[in-house]
């Protein structure tokens, strides 16, 4: 909140006036008298039945919107752990019914702490949780024409605040942003160009020293990088303690006027924010009042004797070797000339053209090349307006497909199946349609031609009279005809290690026997199976690892017991039963 104060005194700091002879029209703005109120509601988290409010039901002006906060927080409540998950509106405004401007309503909006806007009950009981920050801070409360992420703007503010000190370089903060992540929605403006934002305000600060504030920002969407751009603004924070509605005035300007090295750009939207503490300490209690906005349209003032500059060149497609370009100019030029070369030619040394409409198609360009394209308007022949520039890349030249006749796929996605300790299965992929596929295996690092071979009719294989604990390469490949084939394709694979057999000790007199009435499921399981006794719970239940460490002793208190397996592998489980020793084996993937 901070870095966005200091991003509304900067702004105030440095933007220049503009000068216009004003339209009696104005933009539509919504609600701009506040004459209309919205309600939004509440939210409540139930405690043993009981309802247990969080915030109650908040209004605020239609047409306009507001900043929220996630939370998701746990709170101990009567001795239970209720979790808190909602998004808190952070505003304070009131609908003001007396002393207004115009109409019977007025806005208020008034800097606030949390602990104002959330139930005192929850708030206490959830204050030791949260951010000290949140508990600490006083917010101001802001209400825009778009939905203003907080989440998206804080980057944008770190950036802002390390170049305060040149508006060129500040402004260069938005570049390759697209606002629309930061501040969604705004005012169509409908091809007019703003020129004022107009209203009255009131003001009481809680402590000497702080101000309210009103900033636009002009947007446009820009075809080349596919994201809403900020094309100019303007703000006020000069709103300081006032006990009577006072006239205010913020004036709009393009970018261009700031900074000579920019194009104009003709704003198609426009954003308001308004502003309870425009600076760095906010002050809870400050409120600023606020009645009767309008934003007002301009036309430029231009001298008989001038011809125009054209402005919204844009590049409405390209290809390899070819671009079309669209642009808009004021007034009835003869005609319009374009320049074109290589980007970064110097101007004299390009390809000139003319065209008596405004849009322009460049051929027989260089693949896959960046070029600049100059547009100007000509009234007559000693009157010409501005150069306007925009810049552009051809694509890439795609190389043909060559397709080559008599050549067999190789196999793709060779992967393995299955193994135990003495098989395995091999499955693959494979493009077109080859006779069979051929295969050889053998020990790891063994040369081709010295394994054993195999062929398949389908897109797998089953080996089987494998060593176990051993590693196996296999490789595969299709066969297309006699004497065409694909390139082999191999894999590695590890046979499991055999299962070291339980010795039961004889004196015990319990002997091993493998009733059906154990199943145990899934199997191969995937970090955890159950164990199912049909017939007979067993009196002890033990879990041993491939190498015989038990793992695990367990009593059953009925017919159906969870394993946990900790890693994969292979596991054997033992039974004793009244009879005698149930024993399993259990693979874990």
């Amino acid at each position: 909140m901070k870095r966005l104060a200091q991003f509304l005194l900067l702004l105030c700091a440095i933007l220049p006036l503009r000068m216009y002879s004003q339209s009696p029209a104005n933009i539509d703005i919504p609600n701009p008298s506040f004459e209309n109120w919205s309600t939004g509601n509440g939210y409540s988290v139930t405690v043993l039945f009981f309802p247990l409010e969080v915030y109650g039901s908040y209004t605020y002006p239609t047409g306009w919107d507001y900043p929220t906060y996630p939370v998701n927080q746990t709170i101990t409540y009567s001795g239970m752990n209720v979790n808190v998950n909602t998004n808190v509106p952070l505003l304070m405004v009131t609908n003001e019914t007396s002393g207004a401007v115009d109409g019977s309503h007025a806005l208020k909006l008034e800097s606030f702490m949390l602990s104002d806007i959330i139930s005192s009950l929850v708030y206490n009981l959830a204050a030791s949780s949260l951010d000290t920050m949140l508990t600490t801070m006083v917010f101001p409360t802001v209400l825009t024409t778009g939905t203003v992420d907080i989440n998206a703007m804080l980057p944008l503010l770190f950036s802002i605040n390390s170049n305060l000190g040149n508006f060129a370089q500040m402004m260069s903060c938005f570049d390759n942003v697209d606002i629309n992540s930061v501040i969604d929605g705004g005012i169509s403006l409908g091809g007019a160009v703003p020129d004022r934002l107009t209203g009255y305000y009131k003001y009481t600060s809680a402590v000497s020293g702080d101000n309210g504030g009103v900033v636009i920002l002009g947007t446009k969407y820009n075809s080349m990088t596919h994201k809403r751009e900020v094309v100019g603004g303007g703000y006020t924070i000069a709103l300081t303690d006032n006990s009577t509605y006072t006239p205010f005035e913020v004036n709009y300007a393009p970018l261009s006027e700031i900074d000579s090295t920019v194009s104009y750009v003709e704003a198609d939207s426009l954003i308001i924010m308004l502003i309870s503490s425009a600076n760095s300490s906010p002050q809870q209690g400050t409120a600023l009042y606020l009645d009767n906005l309008q934003l007002w349209a301009q036309t430029p003032d231009i001298p008989v004797d001038t011809c125009s500059s054209i402005f919204n060149l844009t590049v409405s497609s390209v290809d390899t070797m070819n671009a079309s370009l669209t642009w808009t100019c004021e007034g009835t030029p003869d005609h319009f000339e374009a320049e074109y070369g290589l980007q970064g030619f110097a101007q004299g040394s390009g390809t000139m053209l003319n065209t008596s409409v405004n849009s322009l198609t460049l051929s027989d360009l260089q693949p896959d090349s960046d070029y600049d394209v100059y547009v100007r308007c000509v009234c007559d022949s000693a009157l010409n307006g501005e150069w306007s520039m925009v810049s552009f890349h051809t694509d890439t030249l795609v190389p043909p497909v060559i397709v080559v006749e008599d050549t067999c796929s190789a196999v793709f996605n060779l992967h393995l199946i299955e193994v135990d300790t003495v098989s395995a299965t091999i499955g693959w992929g494979f493009e077109g349609d080859p006779d069979h596929f051929e295969a050889e295996y053998g020990i790891r690092g063994f040369s081709l031609g010295t394994g054993t071979h195999l062929a398949a009719s389908e897109s797998f294989l089953h080996l089987s009279d494998l060593q176990p604990d051993t590693e196996y390469d296999i490789y595969v490949r299709c066969v297309c005809d006699d004497s065409l084939y694909g390139a082999w394709s191999m894999i590695s694979f590890h046979t499991d290690t055999l299962v070291p057999p339980i010795i039961i000790d004889d004196s015990t007199g319990i002997s091993s026997y493998e009733p059906t009435n154990l199943q145990i499921y899934p199997n191969p399981a995937q970090g955890r199976c159950i164990a199912h006794f049909d017939q007979e719970i067993p009196q002890i239940v033990r879990l041993y690892n491939v190498e015989g460490v038990l793992l695990k002793v367990i009593i059953p208190e009925s017919d159906m017991i969870e394993l946990t397996l900790p890693a994969s592998g292979v596991y054997i489980i033992t039974c004793e039963m009244k009879e005698g020793l149930i024993t399993r084996r259990i693979v874990n993937r």
